[in-house]
């Protein structure tokens, strides 16, 4: 978290310097909460990305808004990028040694409520998310990850060459969640571009009615939402 990168305007997305490829493993945190002063929450986040312990934690920061997500209760969700296991010690060393952190917790406790939190690890991942400025987002229980993956990125690859699929997507596995064990999301320049995407995933299309007949025995979707990108801090 060395600067702030952006403040999400309409023509802009998130934009961090590197691309989350597949060279090492790469963990998300997501913790969700309940805003009632979202501005507080992003003034709270500047706060102490500014200070010398947030200068110091080498991970990345993202806020999301959660447009649509069912009944879940979550308003906004922060993503913390982690690129190895040994950048998640590095940050947690960090932060709970620091009194600033202490208090962002307690300025966000007293605009927000926790409603989750969760750590996820990539399994696949193309493209750059931290680029598109609307998700699809999927949470589901999966039996055999390797025998969904295949099918996965079948679909995935066919939906690329026709066109269909132009942003950045992925697959992470559930390390901390009672949730889901895996969860799943698709990037798109907007959220006109999304919904064309989000169209196509019928069985009048031969690739996706293949894709589901694969994995109808072996997934099972718990939930679906569209986030949008608030903040980022680097």
């Amino acid at each position: 978290m060395k600067k702030i990168l952006l403040t999400l305007l309409i023509s802009n997305g998130l934009v961090f310097a590197d691309d989350h490829g597949m060279e090492k493993d790469t963990y998300y945190a997501f913790f969700g909460i309940a805003a009632n002063n979202p501005p507080a929450v992003v003034a709270a986040m500047d706060k102490f990305n500014a200070s010398d312990c947030g200068q110091a934690s080498p991970s990345s920061v993202a806020l999301m808004g959660e447009a649509f997500n069912g009944n879940e209760p979550s308003t906004h969700t922060f993503v913390v990028t982690y690129e190895g296991a040994e950048e998640i010690d590095e940050t947690l060393s960090i932060i709970n040694a620091c009194p600033e952190y202490a208090e962002f917790l307690t300025e966000m406790a007293a605009v927000s409520v926790p409603t989750e939190q969760i750590l996820n690890k990539v399994v696949y991942e193309v493209g750059d998310w931290t680029q598109e400025r609307a998700f699809a987002v999927f949470e589901m229980n999966v039996r055999n990850e390797a025998s969904y993956l295949e099918a996965y990125k079948k679909f995935t690859d066919a939906s690329v060459a026709s066109g269909l699929l132009t942003g950045a997507f992925g697959i992470q596995r559930a390390i901390a969640s009672s949730e889901y064990t895996h969860f799943a999301f698709i990037g798109a320049e907007n959220m006109t571009e999304l919904m064309g995407f989000m169209d196509s995933l019928d069985m009048d299309n031969p690739d996706f009615a293949e894709f589901q007949n694969s994995v109808r025995r072996n997934r099972s979707i718990v939930r679906r939402g569209i986030v949008v990108p608030i903040k980022g801090w680097d």
